[in-house]
């Protein structure tokens, strides 16, 4: 019956779909994307958000992204002791409503879109481009909510530049900078992501009508200056033709 009951539990949680962390909406789920992966979501058989990870773009340039400190609030204390239940190794937070000082959790966003363009635009990215203008409905993980330890928040707090690296194929790890002097790598564990993000795809074409990516939005915006959020098919059909 307990077991019953902690299931419901958690599937009233997830089913809430989104949480709200600084103004900004997190979607929440039993999955646990990587910040920069590339996947297509969807609503899961309980009316939860799931993202099917599909690729991992290669990085050969350091990617600039902000991570800001904030502390846990009671929905999304219950939201990561909801994911607790599933994955018995994550790490554990003490958080007491009472108490003045709560355990904190980091959120890491995307910060230098322009690079990360250019890296899905890249020679040695083609099979991802190739991906994302192929199947036209991939979006990418922009921003994670993530419960580090308290040694890595410390870590974090002292630190003043970071930067999503490449340290392993299709692993990526986070580096931290003090007055231009890299002090640390964090590496984030998918089972402390608490909460995600998503930004889609823009198209740009050039003078010679080729199509490449052109920018990444949020959910629900509308594309900048000329760039489109899809390519036209007739514009598709002709490429295709080309080659």
């Amino acid at each position: 019956m307990r077991n019953i009951f902690l299931l419901l539990l958690s599937v009233f949680f997830f089913a809430c779909q989104s949480t709200k962390i600084k103004n900004d909406t997190y979607k929440v789920s039993d999955t646990a994307p990587e910040l920069g992966s590339v996947g297509q979501s969807k609503l899961g058989s309980k009316a939860n958000n799931e993202f099917a990870v599909r690729t991992l773009p290669k990085l050969e340039n350091n990617i600039r992204i902000a991570i800001e400190v904030v502390p846990f609030n009671r929905k999304l204390y219950r939201i990561y002791k909801a994911k607790a239940r599933y994955n018995q190794d994550q790490s554990n937070v003490a958080y007491v409503d009472s108490l003045p000082k709560k355990p904190e959790l980091a959120t890491v966003r995307l910060l230098d879109v322009l690079q990360f363009v250019n890296e899905l635009n890249a020679d040695y990215n083609k099979d991802v481009f190739r991906f994302i203008k192929d199947t036209q409905n991939s979006e990418v993980v922009s921003s994670l909510a993530f419960c580090f330890s308290v040694e890595d928040i410390n870590k974090i707090k002292q630190a003043d530049t970071f930067y999503l690296t490449n340290y392993q194929d299709s692993k990526y790890a986070i580096s931290l900078y003090k007055l231009g002097k890299k002090t640390d790598t964090l590496f984030i564990n998918s089972l402390n992501i608490v909460a995600y993000r998503l930004s889609k795809f823009c198209w740009g074409v050039t003078e010679r009508g080729e199509w490449y990516i052109g920018d990444i939005i949020e959910e629900n915006t509308k594309c900048n200056g000329v760039t489109k959020k899809k390519i036209p098919k007739k514009e598709k059909q002709e490429s295709l033709f080309d080659m």
